[in-house]
């Protein structure tokens, strides 16, 4: 629609000139409304970059299905805050942002490395109804193996987030499959209400449209920021192979049914995309597709344990993938992170990693400092409930485990997406301006 306005805009400027430039310029902007409408009314319309193969959906009925229940789920969702409000909160979290980078810019001129959070990884349950090929809770284990005993319930829940939210901005609600949890919606809730800014919630997206049904997830999308589903590849069979999962097209269709629903509820709607070895043609089928519906999408390249999958740096049909990448994040396409981060993620580049930047909280309220995935050095597990602030968490486990240093002890030699985030933070440190680059790369993508 602004591209239909600015043309509107420029006819206007010529007005005064020959009638031939005049029928030229009203021509053109009825052929782009023209387009628009046809866009507008048919999702392959839109389709330029991605050409659609054989077992990927059928996309005219996909959309007719996503847009029967938009229309259905759309008159009993609860609206979002009002901008007015809405912004106090981020303000709030923005806050929080600068006071942590002013205290971590200090402790790195002093040589340290117990960082205040930019944001904590909660993994909310360990239950899944998918068995993903590429599963792995940071140590080796598929989530769905894992008993789930111990998960917090919803005022534990709610009060591990209040005392993170102490010295924390942002939260990302993983799992396992945090939409299983029936008490999500409240505890999403309580997150607004405690001023995290973003919330990001990573699903598969499966049981949404069964989800967005009931009453009680009214005020669910209402309270997420990003929602960042999973899509791997867009043949059904290639799906159900990789997430062993009957219905692979829910996701799809649950896609296209929160992409209608997104503007109105102001969330940004984000596409993870696992790479891997054998798939990298159906990577590049979503990287397509998502671009032409103006998704932003996330790369993750596989990886066995905590380091890349090896044989994809080898491949050349990967690195060609990358290449496109970070060419299509150069021309403004939607791509998570910014050219750098991306470049040296997708190349496996090796990294600053500071994790007690992003805080893993577990499914039983356990933080793992200073990293989950560590290898040499079992990591401490603290009971967050056991403390009144993240101030006094990281003090009592600096004292048990000193957190500098630790990359060179820890032996993981990590790829993980998220240790790029706090790679890109630690140059940050030193280069103040990359953090405002970094920032500005991640509103332009979403």
């Amino acid at each position: 629609m602004s591209s239909v306005l600015a043309f509107v805009g420029h006819g206007l400027s010529v007005l005064g000139s020959s009638q031939h430039r005049r029928t030229t310029a009203q021509a053109r902007i009825a052929a782009l409304r023209e387009r628009q409408r046809s866009a507008d009314g048919d999702i392959r319309a839109r389709f330029h970059l991605y050409r659609p193969s054989e077992g990927h959906p059928d996309w005219h009925l996909l959309q007719l299905d996503a847009r029967r229940l938009a229309t259905r789920i759309r008159t009993r969702l609860e609206p979002p805050a009002s901008r007015w409000r809405d912004g106090g909160r981020k303000v709030r979290s923005w806050s929080t942002v600068i006071r942590n980078y002013v205290t971590n810019w200090h402790r790195a001129r002093a040589g340290r490395e117990d960082f205040r959070p930019m944001y904590v990884l909660w993994t909310t349950q360990r239950a899944c109804n998918f068995r993903c090929c590429y599963c792995d809770d940071h140590r080796g284990a598929r989530y769905p193996d894992l008993p789930n005993a111990g998960v917090l319930d919803t005022d534990q829940a709610i009060r591990m987030l209040a005392i993170m939210r102490t010295r924390t901005p942002s939260v990302l609600m993983a799992g396992g499959e945090p939409t299983l949890r029936k008490d999500l919606p409240v505890i999403t809730r309580a997150a607004r209400n405690l001023s995290y800014y973003p919330i990001i919630v990573d699903t598969n997206g499966s049981t949404i449209h069964t989800l967005l049904e009931q009453a009680a997830w009214s005020s669910w999308l209402a309270d997420v920021d990003h929602l960042v589903v999973s899509l791997d590849a867009l043949n059904s069979t290639a799906l159900t192979r990789m997430w062993g999962y009957s219905n692979p097209e829910d996701v799809v269709r649950n896609i296209l049914l929160l992409r209608e629903l997104a503007d109105a509820m102001r969330i940004e709607l984000m596409i993870s995309t696992v790479i891997q070895p054998g798939a990298i043609h159906h990577a590049r089928d979503v990287l397509d597709w998502s671009n032409d519906l103006g998704l932003c999408f996330c790369p993750m390249p596989v990886n066995i344990g905590p380091t890349i999958d090896r044989t994809l740096l080898d491949d050349e049909e990967y690195r060609d993938l990358v290449a496109l990448i970070l060419d299509r994040k150069r021309a403004g396409y939607r791509i998570a992170g910014s050219v750098r981060m991306n470049e040296r993620m997708l190349s496996a580049q090796t990294l600053e990693c500071r994790n007690t930047l992003k805080p893993h909280v577990d499914f039983n309220g356990n933080l793992f400092w200073p990293c989950k995935a560590s290898v040499d050095i079992q990591p401490l597990e603290i009971n967050v409930l056991d403390f009144d602030d993240v101030d006094a968490i990281y003090e009592f486990a600096s004292k048990r485990i000193c957190s500098t240093g630790f990359q060179q002890r820890c032996g993981a030699r990590c790829n993980w997406s998220q240790n790029y985030t706090t790679d890109a933070y630690a140059f940050g440190l030193r280069h103040p301006w990359s953090i405002a680059r970094e920032i500005v790369d991640f509103l332009k993508a979403v």
